[in-house]
């Protein structure tokens, strides 16, 4: 594997085992995240993230335990966006006539967005403001603001009175 591989395995490997919200948990999210953790970014491990330079967080951000970013395509969220457990965020996918090459597409999930347990976004998924995505959905396409969505693939449940 290469230098940048290296160095991330071994900043999971030390944000992984580190005790929680201690000195050495925050100074492992630094270095997972080369410095840059905004305030209020609270991650519960274990996570993994293939490629940590290629994500953003707002402020005020909550992941929780098992979060899985295949983040090769970029990952942007929000303030205030809330994670559950078990939650997979995917930016690339093989295409389908050709496996050898990679297509990458990023994921936004917009400010407030709550993300439910066992839940799976794909490539090219933007979740909107105040959006809602159920437990164990499966979101392959945007999801407009204030909207709760639901199922494999997910589909819109209701809106959010605003």
């Amino acid at each position: 594997m290469g230098v940048c591989f290296d160095r991330t395995y071994k900043a999971l490997h030390h944000l992984n085992n580190a005790e929680p919200l201690s000195a050495e948990h925050a100074e492992a999210m630094k270095e997972l995240f080369d410095g840059e953790v905004p305030a209020g970014l609270s991650v519960f491990t274990p996570v993994q993230i293939d490629f940590p330079k290629q994500m953003t967080f707002g402020e005020h951000v909550f992941i929780n335990h098992s979060f899985t970013a295949m983040a090769i395509g970029g990952i942007m969220i929000g303030n205030n966006v809330q994670i559950g457990p078990n939650v997979t965020i995917v930016t690339d996918n093989h295409d389908f006539y050709d496996r050898y090459v990679l297509r990458c597409r990023s994921v936004v999930l917009e400010d407030n967005a709550w993300i439910g347990v066992n839940a799976t976004i794909m490539p090219g998924v933007t979740v909107g403001k105040n959006a809602i995505i159920a437990g164990g959905a499966v979101v392959t396409k945007n999801v407009p603001a204030n909207t709760i969505v639901g199922g494999n693939p997910a589909r819109v449940i209701r809106k959010i009175p605003a």
